[in-house]
């Protein structure tokens, strides 16, 4: 538990180096940090290996990897308790409308900001893996489905075989001949729908790659997952907040539309002149 690190970092004989360490590990307890390795904390604190692991034996763990599994069960834990809409919808009720705005605007504001920590190998690795791919399968569902289907737009302007399965064809039917080729980009967040879960398990047993874009590590459409981008979704009302999750969209259509530069012109000029024949503008 993480209150149980946190006491015995006080009886702790902590140098200014573990306290840097136990402070990163702390301050980040509700996001990612409890899934990186000692090397990975390491490099970012731009301390040794050796100084993440010492901190894990000064604070009474056999290992690194006890006390990150100790952290992921309390993240685990923490999450168990998630209201549902209708309880969420009047614990706000006493803001004034001027005050709902502003407390939704600054929400937004930090989620973004709170996610701008996640590393850029993430994103840059899930680029690669769009870019790289024989065929695309984008599936969301309920609140996310307007989002997989403006991502799988603007992938489909920029590169082939870029599908999205939103029940125009049975999920299972489109889903059935995936292979070690393809990507499934899942985008789930808190309550994780059922369908979306289930595809990332088709993708897994035909060795697909996964994108995971969700709300935590320790989502079910994270496991096992290629690339797991995190997006915080707090707000201040029944719904959740999707700002950061578009901000992680744009990036990785930024980073794939940079990618056969001339080959991305030539297939947007082509689809403008169609568009155009077609009467769509």
């Amino acid at each position: 538990m993480l209150d149980l690190i946190e006491e015995r970092a006080l009886k702790a004989k902590l140098t200014a180096k573990d306290k840097k360490v136990l402070d990163y590990l702390l301050q980040n307890k509700e996001t990612y940090c409890c899934f990186e390795t000692s090397g990975e904390i390491a490099q970012k604190l731009k301390v040794s290996p050796s100084c993440v692991v010492r901190l894990s034996a000064k604070l009474g763990f056999e290992s690194f990897s006890q006390l990150k599994r100790v952290m992921q069960e309390e993240l685990c834990k923490n999450r168990a308790g998630v209201k549902i809409p209708y309880e969420k919808i009047g614990q706000y009720e006493n803001l004034t409308d001027e005050q709902r705005i502003a407390a939704i605007r600054q929400n937004v504001i930090a989620n973004i900001q709170r996610d701008q920590q996640i590393e850029t190998s993430r994103l840059i690795e899930g680029a690669n893996l769009l870019f790289n791919a024989k065929r695309i399968f984008v599936v969301g569902h309920r609140c996310v489905a307007g989002f997989a289907q403006s991502f799988g737009v603007m992938l489909s302007c920029i590169r082939p075989h870029v599908q999205v399965v939103n029940g125009a064809l049975p999920m299972v039917d489109t889903l059935s001949d995936l292979n070690e080729k393809d990507v499934l980009v899942a985008i789930a967040f808190e309550r994780y729908s059922s369908p979306t879960v289930f595809a990332v398990k088709m993708a897994k047993e035909a060795h697909a790659k996964v994108i995971a874009m969700t709300d935590s590590y320790v989502s079910p459409i994270a496991q096992g997952a290629a690339v797991t981008l995190v997006s915080s979704t707090e707000n201040f009302s029944f719904y959740n907040s999707y700002a950061s999750l578009e901000m992680n969209i744009d990036i990785l259509v930024g980073l794939l539309s940079a990618r056969n530069k001339k080959q991305n012109e030539e297939r947007l000029k082509k689809m403008e002149q169609y568009l155009s024949e077609n009467g769509e503008y």
